[in-house]
């Protein structure tokens, strides 16, 4: 089984890394502390929505096949757990969802200047469409289908990027251009 240790390793390196460049290219410093947040919260969504990565085929037996564990129907998995006593688990996969991603709506436009709103949406769909289809490439390369491939968890996450966007809207711009400015990994 692979574990997210490596993860923390590499964030922190990169963590390292940008932070000295930064200060070295003079960036800054509400820069350099935005991309490093940047960087971290990145590095906390890919370990919770990856790890851990099991390879183990003998533990693995037990799993349903691929086709079992993609779930392309809109709010199926959401309806079933709800329908069977388990609110809670509807609940906690419900805000957990949306509350994930909301940090990406909200920093991104800080590093990106979107051209327009179809853009911001484009980046909004992006990261959840990603995110599922590793999961389900990993899944299929490894031959241990143990994680749901699911379209509720794109449209929560989408929910979630599009909510922290409207909230980087709807600050003042005053603190959006004077405080923080637009922020670049190159400087």
């Amino acid at each position: 089984m692979i574990r997210e240790y490596w993860l923390i390793a590499v964030s922190v390196i990169g963590v390292a890394v940008y932070t000295v460049y930064g200060l070295k290219k003079r960036v800054p410093y509400h820069k350099i502390l935005l991309s490093v947040i940047f960087i971290l919260y990145m590095a906390t969504l890919l370990s919770a929505t990856m790890f851990p990565i099991k390879y183990d085929h003998e533990l693995m037996k037990e799993t349903d096949t691929a086709f079992e564990r993609i779930k392309l129907v809109p709010f199926q998995v959401i309806i079933e757990e709800i329908t069977s006593n388990c609110p809670y688990n509807a609940f906690v996969q419900i805000v957990g969802n949306i509350v994930m991603t909301i940090p990406f709506g909200v920093i991104v436009p800080f590093l990106k200047k979107f051209r327009n709103r179809t853009e911001a949406v484009l980046y909004a769909l992006a990261l959840p469409v990603l995110i599922e289809m590793t999961q389900l490439v990993l899944d299929f390369s490894l031959g241990t289908f143990y994680r749901t491939v699911d379209i509720d968890d794109v449209i929560l996450n989408f929910t979630g990027v599009m909510t922290g966007y409207l909230l980087y809207r709807i600050m003042p711009d005053r603190f959006k251009k004077k405080s923080l400015g637009r922020i670049s990994f190159v400087g």
